[in-house]
């Protein structure tokens, strides 16, 4: 007992600290303009510019999808840009996507999982890899018509959650 309490006070505090560190608010870098903001985010992301695929306007919130090429195979990334007082940042919450992995022949052909920019609001990304350029995204309430990037076959759909 007189070592799993001291544990127990450590992990809560590292917990506590981290929790801190991790709140982004204080790590974002503002720009003046959303073209300098996305020439950071390339940067940060270690991509070109042509690794973006799409930009997406849902519900007051900007979304920056990018295609990443990953040791497992391909990957789709997703950011979002902040705006405030004018300036923009770039914000980046969710650690990238397979969406087709070399090694493993089948592969889930739809990805989903939620997320929240920085402002607080809260989308479900899918996105997943077709050869069928008109593919059918089913979500929580309907079935929609994905954007797609003709030339990668990755496609990507953001909606708001209610």
């Amino acid at each position: 007992m007189k070592v799993v309490f001291p544990f127990v006070i450590a992990m809560s505090v590292l917990t506590g600290c981290s929790a801190i560190a991790n709140d982004g608010s204080q790590e974002l870098k503002w720009f003046k303009t959303k073209e300098e903001t996305i020439d950071h985010g390339i940067k940060e992301e270690k991509m070109k510019k042509e690794d973006i695929i799409g930009e997406v306007s849902e519900n007051g919130e900007t979304f920056v999808i990018y295609k990443k090429q990953v040791e497992e195979g391909l990957g789709v990334g997703v950011s979002s840009i902040s705006e405030k007082e004018g300036k923009f940042a770039w914000y980046d919450p969710d650690q990238d996507v397979l969406v087709k992995n070399d090694k493993v022949k089948k592969y889930p052909s739809q990805i989903s999982w939620g997320t929240t920019t920085q402002s607080g609001k809260e989308f479900t990304i899918y996105t997943g890899l077709s050869e069928d350029q008109s593919p059918i995204v089913k979500t929580l309430t309907s079935e929609v018509s994905p954007t797609i990037d003709k030339e990668t076959g990755i496609y990507f759909h953001i909606e708001p959650n209610k």
